[in-house]
């Protein structure tokens, strides 16, 4: 139930702080659709390796499928939907900085399949047009600290 609440809150706070955000700033993805990101990290059920694609669906907002590969004592891999806010509009944040927040749900396939949900906060530096470093931390099901690199398409 406290996620739920943090969870609402945080999206009442995005919907009305875009409604009074400024409208003449650049998109987070300029000419780009999507954009690919991979990376590692430390997660509370083991040693990940993920992939997410970010579909724009509005200057603010993205959507799209991401995959983690678990190795711990077993091998499991997490297949999930994804929605995050980018701040970048709200807060004046200039184009090669992107911080966003945002939710997962999807499924875990490991000796037992199961729901994994869970919210998360990070940001990326892009060092050119195309390229950018992702970091990112999160909770829910399961605790995950990730770094690794995006790429515009």
């Amino acid at each position: 139930m406290k996620k739920f609440l943090f969870l609402s809150v945080v999206m009442v706070f995005t919907i009305f702080g875009n409604l009074f955000a400024q409208n003449n700033q650049k998109a987070i993805f300029n000419e780009s659709k999507m954009q690919l990101n991979a990376g590692s990290g430390f997660y509370s059920g083991g040693f990940p390796i993920y992939a997410f694609v970010d579909f724009n669906v509005h200057p603010d907002w993205t959507v799209g499928p991401q995959i983690n590969f678990v190795f711990y004592d077993n091998f499991s891999f997490v297949v999930s939907g994804r929605v995050d806010y980018h701040f970048n509009h709200l807060l004046n944040i200039p184009s090669q900085w992107d911080l966003y927040a945002g939710a997962t749900m999807g499924i875990d396939f490991s000796r037992w399949t199961s729901f994994s949900s869970g919210i998360h906060v990070g940001g990326r530096w892009y060092w050119d047009k195309t390229w950018g470093l992702n970091v990112e931390i999160g909770g829910g099901t399961y605790f995950s600290s990730t770094i690794g690199v995006s790429m515009k398409l």
